[in-house]
């Protein structure tokens, strides 16, 4: 059964919607008429979201016992919150979002993976991209210019300034700006931003209009390994570990169905998050996994304390061990 909530504006929109529509604690898990238990799953727009979808429609996480609320924000940073505090039950991540948080005492843990990238297909996943006719030709050229991330702190930054360095670049001099994916195409028109980072299936908007990609960032940087996660408070980690079990095997089936049936993803695109058709059926895909590279989840640590986003490295619990 599909249970999607609408997509919300940011972070402001999202508190006033788990406000009216949840009790705010894992405590009390609430059944569906059909004796379901209900998981409210926070995303962002991306294609993530079609994979996610086809495992709802797929019905794997009711074999489970659970019925799935999908929750959109724009990045994971702004449904991080929700997630702490228990009105998100779940939300898909980079890991800088919890590694992060973990750093500044929030108590949140990364209990699956979700995706990594393929090496050698620069499609497949974010990276940074430029307009047409725009003078900046490779990472170095970065420096100086603003360039737009969906959240600030996240993989984009760290992995942004660790490309523009290798290239040759001073990476203190970008100026970042946080924007969505799905706003990108816009503001790079428009002149508002240099550069901007995006991921399918809002790369193919660009790319069609003359644009180009000047930076394959995530593999520069060493971050494919652990692209997304699944992230959950630890609260409901400890209080309701065969819940947390359930979850994340259902996910694993999905995953791998979405991975050997990408056709029926790129399907699903323009209904879950309004992709146009014939940009959906080019688009290419990250790789769908639920396996979790913990050297990836290392690296992601060592840029984070490199480029001062936190002070020090999280300890071992910020990945959930069954």
């Amino acid at each position: 059964m599909k249970r999607t909530l609408s997509v919300l504006a940011g972070s402001a929109a999202l508190a006033l919607a788990l406000t009216a529509c949840s009790n705010g604690s894992n405590d009390a898990a609430s059944t569906s008429d059909s004796g379901l238990e209900v998981v409210k799953v926070g995303l962002f727009p991306s294609s993530a979201v079609g994979a996610f979808q086809i495992g709802m429609d797929q019905g794997f996480f009711a074999d489970h016992g659970i019925e799935v609320e999908l929750v959109m924000g724009q990045s994971s940073a702004a449904q991080l919150p929700a997630v702490n505090s228990g009105g998100l039950d779940f939300m898909l991540a980079s890991p800088t979002t919890p590694l992060v948080a973990t750093s500044k005492g929030l108590d949140v843990t990364i209990v699956s993976g979700y995706a990594r990238n393929r090496p050698g297909i620069v499609g497949d996943s974010v990276a940074v991209l430029v307009g047409q006719g725009s003078d900046i030709k490779s990472a170095k050229d970065l420096a100086g210019k603003r360039v737009a991330i969906n959240a600030l702190g996240s993989i984009g930054e760290i992995g942004i300034k660790e490309a523009v360095a290798q290239d040759g670049g001073d990476p203190d001099k970008i100026t970042f700006v946080q924007l969505g994916f799905d706003q990108v195409a816009a503001q790079l028109a428009s002149g508002q931003i240099d550069a901007g980072m995006a991921g399918p299936p809002f790369m193919g908007q660009i790319l069609g209009s003359g644009g180009a990609v000047v930076s394959d960032f995530i593999q520069t940087s060493g971050l494919g390994g652990a692209e997304l996660v699944m992230v959950a408070g630890r609260k409901l980690v400890d209080t309701k570990p065969d819940l947390v079990e359930r979850f994340t095997a259902a996910l694993d089936e999905t995953l791998t169905y979405a991975e050997a049936h990408q056709d029926e993803v790129r399907a699903e695109l323009p209904k879950v998050i309004g992709t146009d058709p014939e940009v959906a059926a080019k688009t290419e895909f990250i790789q769908w996994d639920a396996t979790l590279d913990v050297d990836a989840i290392d690296q992601f640590s060592t840029l984070l304390v490199k480029y001062d986003v936190m002070n020090k490295e999280p300890g071992e619990n910020v990945v959930w061990t069954k």
